[in-house]
């Protein structure tokens, strides 16, 4: 009986941290047109210290190897950068890329091969004159590297339309990347599939695309699908895919050597457990990170070349 009345109350609870969720998801950030905006900042704030953070990042982590925000957004930011297979003096688009940190990650950390050319895109305008600011304080810095790289930074959806001749995904767009990367971002994208057609357009003969992602192990139910799409409006249901799904996909659009690698036990529990640390609205998002899990969320970071013969 007791085993029937505390699993009655966990169920209860957990349906209160997603309502919770939910309103305020859908009353104050769904209303806005930077529903991310820059309260983000926060999360790097070091424990401890009144000083401003020095880093900025956005995404939910690769926690194997530590406890800290920022510590754990740069390890996944690596470790797509890594599946990107970056070329020194190489051309690369940065998608979605926040307030920048991602870009100053491939301008300065000593393990990665240096851009001759770096453009981001994002369609947030905060995150957009963010990253400016902070990429040039950076180029004008006594850190900077003897030979600046571009960095073109544009404001912008991350699919191509038709009538944008400057994005870096259209046909007329000056240069091709070796490299195009996503970091925890591309489920928004309308559609995903779309872009990554643009993107093997873009990329250079042997040119690679990596994307740090979710899916699903499991086809989503309908009210699922619905409640993703029409409810949170985190993702387009044309993305809600399984892994086996994905990989097809980018395999139709024509890239090879396709590898996925899905890194979920590195990345929701960490990013749970820190949220919780942040109070009652931090353990709602947490236990609405863990229903979808339960319902077969994922997270993958993916890759797939353009073939050379191309």
């Amino acid at each position: 009986m007791w085993r029937r009345r505390y699993l009655g109350y966990f169920i209860a609870m957990m349906l209160l941290y997603i309502l919770i969720f939910v309103a305020i998801y859908v009353y104050f950030l769904r209303r806005s047109k930077d529903p991310y905006g820059t309260f983000h900042i926060s999360f790097n704030k070091v424990h401890g210290s009144r000083d401003p953070p020095k880093t900025e990042w956005l995404n939910m982590g690769l926690w194997k190897d530590t406890a800290v925000f920022p510590e754990a957004c740069q390890a996944l930011a690596l470790r797509l950068l890594g599946a990107a297979r970056l070329k020194p003096n190489g051309r690369v688009l940065d998608v979605g890329h926040g307030s920048g940190d991602s870009i100053l990650l491939q301008l300065s950390h000593p393990e990665l091969a240096k851009p001759s050319l770096v453009c981001g895109i994002t369609s947030l305008p905060a995150h957009h004159h963010r990253t400016r600011e902070r990429v040039n304080s950076f180029l004008s810095s006594a850190d900077a590297p003897d030979k600046k790289p571009n960095v073109l930074l544009f404001e912008g959806d991350a699919v191509w339309r038709s009538d944008d001749r400057e994005h870096p995904l259209s046909p007329h767009f000056a240069h091709e990347f070796e490299s195009i990367v996503a970091l925890d971002c591309a489920y928004h994208f309308d559609t995903r599939e779309e872009f990554l057609r643009q993107s093997f357009q873009r990329l250079t003969p042997g040119g690679c695309i990596a994307l740090a992602d979710l899916c699903f192990s499991t086809p989503p139910g309908p009210m699922f699908t619905l409640f993703l799409s029409r409810v949170l409006g985190i993702m387009p249901r044309s993305n809600m895919v399984t892994k086996e799904q994905y990989v097809r996909q980018m395999n139709d659009v024509g890239y090879k050597n396709i590898e996925m690698e899905d890194i979920t036990p590195f990345v929701f529990p960490g990013f749970q457990l820190f949220l919780r640390r942040r109070g009652n609205i931090g353990a709602a998002f947490a236990g609405v990170i863990g229903w979808l899990q339960g319902q077969g969320l994922r997270f993958v970071v993916i890759k797939g070349v353009k073939s050379s013969d191309r």
